[in-house]
């Protein structure tokens, strides 16, 4: 049956999810409208809970201030756990754009920032670094404008059972 097929793949991150679920919806609705009470019953419960039956893929996208500095801790501890099968994108401008382009903790040494017009003093955090510490954590690092690269890491990640981070 549709329902024991998916019940293979569920975990699996592919489209056979989301195809099989589609075969079955029209099924699910018409089951619904049997005259056997108890089995509607089922069947209205696993179609209230029909959201999980396509297997998702979890996006985090935020810029570089965010994730170096005010959201590290939360970025920290989703990375840390292997069974938060989440991906995460950080668009690294190397400095607080939206201050004008004030130093952060991503921008480079010696870099002339904002409040750092001769050269930040410190080296940039590594987050790629600092997560790959983590052995069950997919990590990249790409080029935005090199979009095959940046293909090949997202598809990568999407596929990869477990944490991911893309800087």
């Amino acid at each position: 049956s549709l329902l024991h097929e998916w019940l293979q793949f569920r975990d699996e991150k592919s489209d056979k999810c989301t195809l099989l679920f589609d075969k079955m919806k029209p099924l699910m609705q018409s089951l619904i409208n049997c005259n056997d009470p108890k089995r509607v019953m089922k069947l209205k419960q696993i179609w209230s809970d029909r959201d999980m039956f396509p297997k998702l893929s979890q996006w985090i996208v935020g810029g570089d201030g965010w994730a170096y500095d005010i959201g590290y801790g939360g970025l920290d501890h989703v990375e840390a756990f292997q069974a938060n099968d989440v991906n995460v994108l950080v668009v690294d401008t190397e400095m607080y754009s939206n201050t004008g382009g004030q130093q952060s903790k991503a921008t480079p040494v010696g870099a002339s920032v904002k409040y750092a017009m001769g050269g930040k003093q410190q080296t940039k955090k590594q987050l790629g670094e600092i997560f790959m510490t983590y052995e069950h954590v997919y990590v990249a690092s790409v080029c935005l404008s090199n979009q095959t690269q940046l293909l090949q890491a997202l598809v990568e990640a999407d596929r990869y059972n477990g944490p991911s981070f893309i800087v």
